[in-house]
């Protein structure tokens, strides 16, 4: 159902990778997934571009990107243009990007039980190869059913709008696009709900949160991005 859907999506998705220098000449890693809404600029969820992955916590020194179809060739440094802690949301400016392929958006809420979809590289890790850092990216689909658009509180007690799916994500899915059969993008994975039961580390409750389209529109008119596809 979604084949057709993942081969126009992945042209616009992209893996992020943050670094910053740390103490005896190590760096600290972190990475994530973003996807571009305007010529050169894409979202991501704040969170991916902070130490540790630490909201309370600095940017890292340098962000780099690249493009799914571009995986192997030299990635793209970014900027971070503009942020909200509170919402998870992010805007980057990729510097000299080599390609404009932009996802489009719904307007509205998708109705409960729609079938989606996600796209990203969760489970994207870091290693060393000969002396070389190697970021190793895989292209990563996962598939769910949208069981509620509902208010949540977030850390700061603020009520937003979250989208909820019913199907475990893999670790590491923050900023994968979410998209329904029609390429059409409903919203940002940003979290999970989980329940675990400590004696045995499972659990029995997990509910994927995603930021809802309408909201990525607003904040990215919010900050000049207008050159959105709907």
């Amino acid at each position: 159902m979604f084949k057709q859907a993942n081969k126009n999506i992945r042209n616009t998705i992209y893996g992020v990778l943050c670094q910053s220098p740390i103490e005896n000449n190590q760096v600290n890693f972190g990475n994530g997934t973003a996807f571009m809404v305007a010529p050169g600029i894409c979202v991501t969820a704040a969170h991916v571009l902070h130490i540790e992955g630490d909201k309370t916590k600095p940017v890292h020194a340098r962000i780099e990107v690249i493009r799914s179809p571009d995986i192997g060739k030299q990635m793209n440094v970014a900027r971070l243009l503009a942020e909200d802690l509170d919402r998870d949301i992010a805007l980057l400016e990729i510097i000299n990007p080599l390609d404009s392929t932009c996802v489009t958006f719904h307007r509205l809420p998708i109705e409960s039980g729609t079938n989606c979809g996600s796209l990203g590289f969760p489970l994207a890790n870091v290693t060393e190869r000969n002396h070389q850092m190697a970021f190793n990216l895989v292209e990563r689909f996962q598939g769910a059913y949208i069981s509620a658009f509902q208010k949540l509180n977030s850390h700061g007690n603020q009520v937003f709008d979250f989208y909820e799916t019913d199907a475990l994500m893999y670790g590491g899915s923050s900023g994968c696009p979410g998209f329904t059969n029609d390429e059409k993008i409903f919203g940002m994975h940003v979290a999970t709900i989980t329940d675990g039961i400590a004696k045995t580390n499972s659990s029995r409750l997990a509910i994927a949160l995603w930021i809802p389209s309408m909201d990525i529109i607003a904040f990215a008119k919010k900050h000049g991005v207008h050159h959105l596809k709907f």
